[in-house]
């Protein structure tokens, strides 16, 4: 009677030991697509660094033996990563130094309000931003959470 079942209990547990193996692999594979490139220039130019995700920088100071604070003008996101830039340390988005008041900045004439106060900002997979001036981050980064998808 044992042997009836064993030959199905072989064919079953290979089955499901090669299932196991190839969602391991396909795990390990999407860390390898959780990074993010950073450039010192815009368009992708100048020194550049990768951050294997996932992984949270509260400080730029010592990216790969660099300081990377107040540096970063382009970057390119993997596929699997999703990021968190911060402009203060710590992941700190609460404003420091001087309040904005949106009222005198409307009566002043100033048409860019929001700018002015983001303190973080996130880019999503595959994303390629030339040039974060755009965006009003340009050379001011100084912490970074980049996050796996899978």
């Amino acid at each position: 009677m044992l042997t009836k079942f064993g030959p199905r209990l072989g064919r079953f547990t290979s089955s499901f030991f090669t299932a196991a193996l190839l969602a391991s692999a396909s795990s390990v594979v999407a860390a390898k697509e959780c990074w993010l490139d950073l450039y010192d220039q815009a368009d992708y130019q100048g020194s550049h660094v990768r951050v294997k995700g996932p992984a949270e920088l509260p400080s730029l100071k010592s990216l790969n033996g660099e300081d990377w604070s107040n540096r970063i003008e382009s970057l390119i996101v993997g596929p699997d990563a999703e990021v968190y830039a911060f402009k203060q340390e710590n992941f700190e988005d609460t404003p420091q130094g001087p309040v904005y008041h949106e009222n005198e900045l409307q009566a002043w004439g100033e048409k860019d309000i929001a700018s002015a106060q983001d303190l973080k900002i996130s880019f999503g997979p595959g994303t390629k931003q030339h040039h974060l001036g755009d965006l009003n981050f340009h050379r001011n980064i100084n912490s970074l959470k980049v996050q796996c998808r899978r």
